[in-house]
């Protein structure tokens, strides 16, 4: 008995090692996904809000005035700004995305019983989420902690209706590609 404990000891603080290894190096992106998945998580509203008071989903003004606060943001919190611009561009792009694939499928079978919530509450909740994913971030890159081998784990979490894997994959390599400022 002693002789099986004896082997079975070392393996079984390997096998703790490497449980405590990954699941926090799961747990690094996480936190950052799930805010990009709660941000899309407003397109439904963003698309019905447009689609009943006839608006474009183009809305260069305000996509305008989202990139401008980001890179603002981004650089007082001790991010590359010039890094994260396609990450929120890509953020912008998969938003809109969304958005007309909502409209879609509306055209096809209509929304019952659910009403958007206005556009301006809903811009004010995107616009605390857009900059607790820029914390999130600056605490992410400060600990050091992206790399291309998260990719599933972000793949996982960002889970939103109508988002596509080529919308997930632009939002991940843009994301890969932020630094912090120099």
């Amino acid at each position: 008995m002693k002789q099986a404990m004896a082997w079975l000891l070392p393996l079984l603080f390997v096998s703790l090692i490497l449980a405590a290894q990954t699941s926090s190096f799961a747990a690094g992106i996480t936190p950052l996904a799930e805010k990009v998945s709660h941000r899309l998580s407003y397109m439904k509203d963003v698309a019905g809000y447009k689609a009943q008071n006839h608006l474009p989903i183009e809305d260069p003004v305000q996509e305008a005035k989202v990139l401008d606060s980001a890179k603002s943001e981004a650089e007082k919190l001790g991010l590359d700004p010039t890094t994260v611009e396609p990450f929120i561009i890509a953020q912008i792009k998969a938003a809109k995305a969304v958005e007309y694939r909502y409209l879609a499928d509306w055209l096809a079978q209509p929304e019952t019983g659910w009403q958007p919530r206005p556009l301006d509450k809903v811009r004010q909740d995107i616009a605390r989420l857009s900059k607790e994913i820029l914390e999130q971030l600056a605490r992410d890159l400060k600990s050091g902690r992206f790399t291309s081998d998260e990719r599933s784990s972000f793949f996982k979490v960002v889970h939103e209706p109508n988002l596509k894997e080529s919308d997930k994959q632009q939002l991940f390599s843009a994301l890969l590609a932020i630094r912090l400022a120099k």
